[in-house]
């Protein structure tokens, strides 16, 4: 069979594909280390206190900014990411004792499959969609900041049903991210390890505040 016909294995479309591909599973692979080090942070984090809260989220901010300057030196951005994700899983701990504390276990199950089942799907749209969705980057960027303020507004205002809003519209707002996040991935041929680590940073991040979300949402509903 080695006639005439061009070999699938040696055209440009399967180059391309490989490269895709390939940025593709460095973006999962670090994302699955993300995921170890989160539960190693959420197994240890109750057990750090108030301290460990705010050392996890005001370090978690740190490295994120860190992690931008260096994204291009290794191993110090690799060894951020690690950081990052162990910090992050400190206050994931922290937040899930409370829920099982107030005997909401099932909840907290309930949220991992419907993230999972949310991720899934919208990774998979943003991954195969044919469309460039960069140009839909600022308008989530705006609507972010929207939520983050009107967050900030309803920690003086306590009322039930504008967490319950807000919640709904971060979520549906972070599935979107990650319908744009997981385009971009797509669209990075032959990433950089400093541009793998940040598409999974966004991606990760993406999936963490979605759990949140549907989190409180459940919660909600039982209260």
């Amino acid at each position: 069979m080695r006639g005439g016909y061009p070999s699938w294995f040696q055209s440009g479309a399967y180059a391309e594909q490989a490269r895709d591909q390939g940025t593709l599973s460095r973006v999962l692979g670090l994302l699955g280390v993300a995921a170890v080090f989160t539960a190693i942070g959420a197994f240890v984090g109750p057990s750090l206190g108030t301290i460990g809260l705010w050392v996890g989220v005001i370090g978690g901010l740190i490295c994120i900014f860190a992690l931008r300057a260096a994204r291009d030196t290794a191993p110090l951005n690799l060894i951020l990411l690690v950081v990052f994700a162990t910090l992050e899983g400190v206050v994931l701990g922290d937040v899930l004792v409370i829920y099982i504390a107030a005997g909401l276990s099932l909840i907290v199950f309930q949220a991992a499959g419907a993230t999972a089942v949310a991720a899934l799907a919208a990774g998979f749209i943003g991954y195969t969609s044919h469309r460039d969705l960069s140009n839909i980057g600022g308008f989530l960027m705006v609507a972010l900041i929207i939520v983050i303020v009107a967050s900030v507004i309803g920690l003086f205002i306590q009322v039930p049903l504008l967490w319950t809003a807000i919640s709904a519209v971060s979520a549906i707002l972070f599935s979107a991210f990650l319908v744009y996040d997981l385009n971009r991935v797509a669209r990075t041929q032959g990433a950089s390890e400093g541009q793998a680590i940040m598409l999974a940073v966004s991606v990760y991040l993406d999936i963490y505040n979605l759990f949140l979300d549907i989190l409180n949402l459940l919660s909600g509903r039982r209260r």
